[in-house]
C-alpha cells in the first residue's frame, strides 16, 4: 500500500512509540514459524497419486503467440452457461486440475502445520501448486479460467473422497467480503488508491484518502471515504496480503507453493461500472480469485513490442500510455481476444505478464449495494520484479564484467530495459530472453535438473549468444555463473522476507482474535478502554509492521545494483568526489532512471515531472505518483560528467550507423562555434 509522507507524518505527529512496545511486538509465536526447510521436509508428498481429472470439467483455456498469431481457445465438451469465447474443437486440457488434485494431500498438510485449514488455506496451496507445476509464465504463458465447483472438486479427489463431494467451506467463495473488508479498516490502518476508468486512456490512480489533521483518526481511511471512491472507480489496495491479516495465510500459500516472493492486491468495485480497469498489462503473471460478487473479463494476446518499441510492454495502457479499447478490438498491435468470461464468486482466472485485460461490472440482475460489490484478489507471480529472468541476468552480467551492451545499449541501472531495442529483436529470440527462470530455481528442495544453478548458467549463456555473439564472448565465463548464483542468493532471501512478512501478519491476526474473546463480555466504557489505541497496539498496525520487512526488501535490491556496478567503480570511480546522501541531494531531471518511495520501499521509477521541489514519477508497472518531495526520490548512479568516457573525440560506444553519423555531426557543430 501506498503510504504518502503527509499521511506518515500525521500518524507520527499523533503517537509516541514506547521503546518497550517496539521490542515486544516484534516476536513471533513459535508455533507457526518454520524455516523454508523445516516445512519441505514435513511434508511427505504422495508421489503414486496420479488420478485425472473427469472430461466434463468446466476448464477453458486460451493460446497466444506474441503476435496474436495462431490463437485458439478451448472449451468443454458439455455446454456451460458462463459466457466465453470458445472455439469448435471441443478440445479440453485437463492438466491443471489433474495437478490440483495431485497436489491436494501435500496441501492440506501444508494448511494443517499452519493453521490455516478453516481460512481455505489447502484450496489455495493446491491451486497454486497446480499452476506452478503446469502452466508457462510470461510470454510463453496462455490465459485460463476455471470454475469454483471444479477446483473443489479437484480437491475432493486428491484429499481420497471417490464421490468428487467438495466442500463449500473449502473453496474462494466468500473468502472475503465486504464486511471483511469494513472489519480491516476499522482494525488497522490501511491506504488504497483509485483507479481512472476512462478506457480510451492510460490507467492513473489517486489516494483514496488524505489527512484529514494531525490526529490518528483524522490521518485514518474511512469506511465513507472508500465506498465515495467506489462511485467513481476500482478502489485497489496494493499488497495487501501483508497488511490485512486475513489475507496473509493466502498470501504465504501462494508464496510457498511457488518457492517465490509473491504478492496479494486487493480490487473493489462496485456494480454498474462501465469500464472497472481500462486495458493495460502487467509485469506479473496474475491469478485472479473472485471472492464476492462478480466481474467481467476480456483478456487479449500480447501486443506486438515492435510496432512500439519505446513502450513498456509489460506497462501498456498504464500512466501517459494509452492502450485503447478498439485498439484491442479491431486488432491493432497484434492482439486478438482470447477470453471474453464473467468471474463468478470462487472462480479463478490466469492471466500471464503482457497479457491486455481489461474489466466492467454492467450486469442487468445485479443491485448497487454492499453485498453484490466486487472484490477479487490478485496473486502476483513476481519473476520480472525481483530480476529472475534472462534479460535482467544478462543485463547483470555485462554491468559486471564491465562489457557495454552494443546491442541493446542496456549499459545503466537506470536504463529501462524493456523499452528501445530490446523490442526489435526478432520475436523468437526476444521471446526467449525475456522468460523467466524455472519456477523451481529458489526451491532448494524440489529443484529439477531444469531449475539448477548449473542448468540456469547454461540457459543463460546459449540465449545471450543468440542476443549479440560479440558481447557474450567479451564476458568471462565465470561471470555468467556468478551472476546467476548472486540471483539465486538475493532471490531466497527475499522469499525468506516475504515469508517473515505474511507471518508476523498471520500472528497478528489471531492476536486481535484472542484480544476479541477476552474482551467479549464488556461494554459500555469498560469495553471502549479495552478498545483504545495503546502505543503498543498502534506499532502493530500494518503501516509499522510491515515498514521494517519493506526496508530489508529495499537492502537486497540495493545489494544487487551494488554487486553488479563492483567493476565500474573499481576501474577510476569518481565516488570519492560525491557529497554524502548524494542519491538524495543532488539534481534529477525528465526522463532520470531513480527508484521512489513506495510505502517506505524504494521500486524502480523514471521522473516525469519535475515543478521546484516536487517531482512527479512513473513506477516499473506504469503506476504514477504526484508530487514526492526530493527525499522520496532516490538516484540509481551518480550522472555522468563532462569528461565521462575520457576523450570527447571518441563516439559512445554502442551506437548505430545513424546514430553515428548524427553525433558526428553534433560534434562538428560544435566546433565549428567554438571555431576550432
Amino acid at each position: 500500500m501506498k503510504y504518502t509522507a503527509q499521511t506518515v507524518t500525521a500518524l507520527a505527529a499523533a503517537i509516541t512509540l514506547s521503546a518497550s512496545s517496539s521490542s515486544s511486538s516484534s516476536a513471533f509465536a513459535p508455533s507457526i514459524i518454520f524455516t523454508r526447510r523445516q516445512q519441505r521436509t514435513q511434508h511427505h508428498h504422495n508421489h503414486s497419486l496420479d488420478r485425472k481429472y473427469p472430461v466434463n470439467a468446466n476448464y477453458y483455456l486460451g493460446t497466444a503467440s506474441a503476435s496474436g498469431s495462431g490463437s485458439r481457445l478451448f472449451a468443454t465438451v458439455e455446454e456451460s452457461s458462463v459466457s466465453v469465447s470458445v472455439s469448435e474443437s471441443g478440445l479440453l486440457d485437463e492438466d491443471i486440475l489433474s495437478r490440483i488434485t495431485n497436489a491436494a494431500e501435500e496441501s492440506k498438510q501444508w494448511a494443517d502445520m499452519f493453521d490455516l485449514a478453516d481460512e481455505s488455506g489447502a484450496a489455495f496451496h493446491a491451486l497454486f501448486s497446480g499452476i506452478r507445476s503446469s502452466a508457462n509464465l510470461g510470454l510463453k504463458g496462455k490465459p485460463f479460467y476455471l470454475k469454483s465447483s471444479d477446483v473443489l472438486k479437484a480437491m475432493a479427489m486428491g484429499n481420497g473422497n471417490d464421490n468428487e463431494d467438495s466442500n463449500p467451506k473449502d473453496g474462494f467463495s466468500g473468502f472475503f467480503t465486504f464486511e471483511d473488508l469494513k472489519k480491516a479498516l476499522e482494525d488497522d490502518f490501511l491506504d488504497a488508491d483509485r483507479g481512472s476508468t476512462d478506457n480510451r486512456k492510460g490507467w492513473k490512480v489517486a489516494a483514496v484518502s488524505t489527512p484529514r489533521g494531525s490526529s490518528f483518526e483524522d490521518a485514518r481511511m474511512t469506511l465513507d471515504e472508500v465506498q465515495a471512491a467506489l462511485t467513481k472507480g476500482t478502489v485497489i489496495f496494493n499488497t495487501a496480503g501483508s497488511h490485512i491479516p486475513k489475507l496473509a495465510g493466502a498470501t504465504l500459500a501462494c508464496t510457498d507453493a511457488a518457492a517465490l516472493p509473491c504478492a496479494l492486491n486487493m480490487y473493489v468495485t462496485a456494480a454498474g461500472k462501465r469500464t472497472s480497469a481500462p486495458p493495460h498489462t502487467d509485469r506479473q503473471d496474475v491469478i485472479v480469485v473472485q471472492t464476492q460478487g462478480k466481474k467481467h473479463w476480456k483478456v487479449y494476446s500480447p501486443p506486438d513490442p515492435a510496432m512500439k518499441p519505446e513502450a513498456d510492454m509489460y506497462a501498456r495502457g498504464k500512466g501517459d500510455d494509452n492502450l485503447p479499447m478498439y485498439s484491442l478490438e479491431e486488432g491493432q498491435y497484434g492482439c486478438k481476444k482470447l477470453l471474453d468470461v464473467t468471474l463468478e464468486e470462487g472462480d479463478v482466472l490466469f492471466i500471464p505478464a503482457a497479457f491486455p485485460h481489461t474489466t466492467d461490472t454492467i450486469f442487468d440482475d445485479v443491485e448497487d449495494i454492499p453485498e453484490n460489490t466486487s472484490i477479487h484478489t490478485t496473486f502476483n507471480f513476481d519473476t520480472y520484479v525481483w530480476d529472475l529472468s534472462y534479460l535482467s541476468a544478462r543485463r547483470l552480467a555485462l554491468m559486471r564484467a564491465g562489457v557495454a551492451d552494443s546491442c541493446l545499449g542496456q549499459d545503466k541501472v537506470e536504463d529501462s530495459q524493456y523499452v528501445g531495442k530490446v523490442n526489435s529483436l526478432p520475436k523468437e529470440i526476444r521471446d526467449e530472453l525475456m522468460s523467466n527462470f524455472p519456477l523451481d530455481f529458489l526451491d532448494d528442495m524440489k529443484a529439477s535438473e531444469v531449475g539448477s544453478i548449473d542448468a540456469v548458467t547454461e540457459e543463460l549463456e546459449r540465449i545471450s549468444k543468440l542476443v549479440d555473439p560479440e558481447t557474450y564472448a567479451a564476458v568471462p565465463s565465470s561471470i555468467w555463473k556468478e551472476t546467476v548464483e548472486t540471483l539465486h542468493k538475493e532471490g531466497t532471501d527475499l522469499f525468506d522476507i516475504h515469508r517473515d512478512m505474511y507471518l508476523a501478519a498471520i500472528e497478528e491476526g489471531r492476536e486481535r482474535k484472542k484480544e476479541e474473546e477476552e474482551t467479549a463480555h464488556l461494554s459500555g466504557e469498560e469495553l471502549s478502554r479495552a478498545k483504545a489505541m495503546t502505543p503498543e497496539k498502534m506499532q502493530r498496525l500494518s503501516l509499522f509492521r510491515v515498514q521494517k520487512f519493506f526496508e530489508r526488501i529495499t537492502e537486497v535490491k540495493k545489494n544487487i545494483v551494488v554487486w553488479a556496478q563492483v567493476n565500474a567503480l573499481s576501474e577510476g570511480s569518481t565516488a570519492g568526489d560525491l557529497p554524502d546522501n548524494w542519491e538524495f541531494t543532488l539534481p534529477v531531471k525528465v526522463g532520470d532512471q531513480v527508484e521512489a518511495d513506495l510505502g517506505g520501499a524504494f521500486f524502480p521509477a523514471e521522473i516525469t515531472k519535475v515543478a521546484g521541489s516536487s517531482y512527479d514519477v512513473k513506477f516499473f508497472d506504469g503506476d504514477v505518483m504526484n508530487g514526492l518531495d526530493r527525499s522520496m526520490v532516490k538516484l540509481l548512479a551518480p550522472p555522468a560528467s563532462d569528461s565521462a568516457g575520457g576523450n570527447e573525440d571518441s563516439p559512445p560506444p554502442g551506437l548505430t550507423k545513424k546514430e553515428l553519423k548524427r553525433w558526428r555531426k553534433k560534434q562538428e557543430k560544435g566546433k565549428a562555434k567554438k571555431g576550432f
